[in-house]
């Protein structure tokens, strides 16, 4: 097969893309570059160097909250260089109110968990096995 060489982007169904392009550029520190309507539909694209989130709703969504003991989306990942950087993520993110877990060990790395304003589950990763 040809190679992959990374994820280009993630598309989410959120209830108020407003609301979360508003959360990630606040926490993730995007910024909107695309706004428009596709037929009842609103579509947001945030995005910083490495990263890019499409935002949309749908006029009748299965479901109002996110599962993710649900067949689909189990959480959204985001690479962190090290340790120190996950550190000053907890940092900040506890400075800006949002609520986040402390970091946790594991045998694959170091990991901090938060929620996005629909409960899309978010994690920042350090790949730095215990």
């Amino acid at each position: 097969m040809p190679a992959l060489e990374a994820v280009s982007h993630l598309s989410l169904t959120v209830s108020d893309p407003e609301r979360s392009a508003e959360f990630y550029n606040r926490v993730l520190g995007t910024e909107t570059v695309f706004k428009t309507k596709v037929d009842t539909c609103q579509l947001l694209i945030v995005a910083r160097p490495g990263v890019m989130i499409a935002l949309r709703d749908h006029p009748e969504p299965a479901s109002q909250t996110f599962d993710p003991a649900r067949i689909g989306l189990d959480h959204v990942a985001f690479a962190i260089p090290s340790r120190a950087d996950l550190e000053a993520w907890h940092t900040g993110l506890e400075a800006d109110g949002v609520s986040c877990s402390a970091i946790e060990a594991s045998p694959f790395g170091l990991h901090l968990n938060l929620k996005d304003p629909d409960g899309i589950a978010i994690e920042l990763f350090v790949s730095e096995p215990a």
